[in-house]
């Protein structure tokens, strides 16, 4: 159990000095690490619509539409509305945004490069099918199912890995 806990401290350290690091190299341009996040994606998939965006980034729509609007305020992107359904907007970035496209991609280059620093290419390989592997998962992980595994009244006590508590 202590292992489990341990990993998922891991992840949480690196996702967490990810941000600030992100959110410090994003400062002078007034940008957040959502809306860094949602620029990158944007630069490689530009006219996207706007759901495709946060189901490509397993955002919920609430967060999507409150970043874009930032990002369209902020004169990042515009919204275009789709020619054969109204509904549907696209997102296109900006001359502005296209202008910070190498300072934005170069921020994750640098921390990635810190991160891997004297790692040798096999173990490097290895963490990266490890990764694709968890992602692909979760993908398809259905969290009802999940989530009804979990029986408190059940596991009182239990530790599910085994060990009395």
């Amino acid at each position: 159990m202590e292992e489990y806990i341990r990993v998922g401290r891991w992840f949480s350290v690196l996702h967490r000095q990810a941000q600030i690091f992100i959110a410090e190299a994003c400062e002078p341009y007034g940008l957040t690490y959502l809306e860094y996040v949602l620029l990158l994606s944007l630069f490689d998939n530009e006219g996207t619509r706007q759901d495709a965006l946060g189901d490509m980034l397993s955002f919920d729509k609430a967060v999507v539409t409150r970043t874009v609007n930032l990002l369209v305020e902020k004169g990042y992107i515009v919204r275009r509305r789709d020619e054969a359904d109204k509904r549907v907007r696209h997102l296109y970035l900006t001359e502005k945004a296209r202008a910070e496209e190498q300072y934005l991609r170069n921020i994750l280059y640098v921390w990635m490069e810190c991160l891997l620093e004297g790692m040798d290419k096999s173990t490097l390989d290895t963490m990266m099918e490890g990764f694709r592997s968890l992602i692909d998962r979760m993908g398809k992980a259905d969290f009802r199912s999940l989530l009804s595994k979990i029986n408190h009244e059940e596991w009182k006590g239990e530790n599910r890995l085994g060990k009395q508590e």
